[in-house]
């Protein structure tokens, strides 16, 4: 989804300048080209590996002995992500590291659906935001540099412009996974910078009302079962408050109805099994998030920009910039669309690999 070229983020619209799918399996060819790799910030526990180390002198004093869940409430009292120091630099000062700001940053993974449940236990906690890609780089996000893979010349330029961008790693201690990012200094939002964020799956009815009783009533709330657990994830969908799916009609073809199924039905799965089909349909799961993933950011990217081009005067100067705007605007509610072939699709698979479980149920 997101392109960058000498640490210049782009959404990628080939997906979108393409005719929009008009079979499942165009539906499944176009999610298989995607990459879902956004800018996460999961909030961290204050009993994560990290603090439990380093927090102190880090830390802002209002914010370190508060949860997980505390701290993602008090981000949205405040609407601000703090920067905490942090860089190779940090264990290195003469002064407290919160009186150094050169090294104070908000840090971000660059990071795709299945890598993001290690940053979920990373951090303790599976509370976290998804800004949009052009927030970011309007308030100047950069890729962390290590200063194992740079020259003394380049370095030099790092310490003297962006100090709080350096790292280091060894064979003992190596984040290079966590692909980081970051701004320097406080972070300032509204929520229109807000692609989604992320709670974990039992807490995600309380906090459609809680974002609505703070006036953010349109922020998008997403599941952490999203991430670590897309079955899981499958089954609750059709059944959460603002979806209410009665039932899934599946197995139906031209001239066969199918049936229905209640996904509430598969609630109960036996651990093995749901291992088992999360094993055997893992790349059909993937499409699924995948899928969810781009109907919250691709359809809210894509709104911006057919609002902007909705106020430009259609003169001969400007159309040639909008060829694909036409191509652009029929995709833009495919998601959705692809979304619902989707859960139909899964739950069918479901049914067929569940049933025999049912039925000898049945026969006992």
């Amino acid at each position: 989804m997101i392109s960058i070229e000498n640490n210049n983020i782009y959404y990628n619209t080939e997906h979108l300048k393409l005719p929009k799918p008009k079979t499942f399996k165009e539906v499944i060819a176009r999610l298989d080209q995607v990459d879902c790799k956004l800018f996460y910030n999961i909030i961290s526990s204050p009993e994560c590996r990290y603090e439990k180390k380093f927090a102190e002198g880090r830390i802002q004093p209002h914010y370190q002995f508060k949860t997980a869940e505390e701290r993602f409430q008090n981000i949205f009292s405040e609407m601000i992500l703090y920067a905490n120091p942090k860089s190779f630099f940090v264990n290195k000062l003469c002064v407290l590291p919160k009186d150094c700001d050169a090294i104070k940053s908000v840090s971000f993974t660059h990071c795709n659906i299945e890598d993001l449940p290690k940053h979920f236990e990373a951090r303790g906690s599976e509370f976290g935001i998804c800004f949009f890609h052009e927030f970011l780089q309007n308030n100047g996000v950069r890729p962390v540099e290590y200063l194992n893979e740079k020259q003394d010349d380049f370095i030099s330029r790092l310490v003297f412009n962006t100090p709080h961008l350096i790292e280091v790693f060894s064979s003992k201690y190596n984040m290079t996974w966590e692909n980081e990012w970051r701004v320097k200094n406080n972070l300032r939002f509204t929520q229109d910078d807000i692609a989604f964020v992320i709670v974990p799956d039992d807490k995600r009815t309380f906090y459609l009302d809680w974002f609505e009783e703070q006036d953010l009533d349109f922020i998008k709330i997403l599941s952490a079962d999203i991430f670590k657990d897309p079955l899981n994830h499958l089954i609750n969908y059709p059944q959460q408050d603002d979806n209410n799916w009665r039932q899934v009609r599946i197995l139906s073809g031209p001239n066969d109805n199918g049936i229905k199924v209640s996904p509430s039905d598969f609630n109960d799965m036996l651990p093995h099994k749901k291992k088992e089909f999360g094993v055997e349909y893992k790349s059909q799961l993937l499409r699924f998030s995948k899928c969810v993933i781009m109907d919250t950011y691709e359809r809210a990217f894509t709104s911006k920009y057919l609002r902007f081009v909705s106020k430009i005067e259609k003169s001969n100067n400007v159309a040639s910039l909008l060829v694909e705007y036409e191509r652009i605007s029929e995709n833009s509610s495919e998601p959705e669309d692809a979304m619902r072939d989707l859960i139909i699709d899964l739950f069918g698979e479901l049914f067929s690999f569940y049933a025999p479980e049912w039925v000898k149920d049945l026969e006992n």
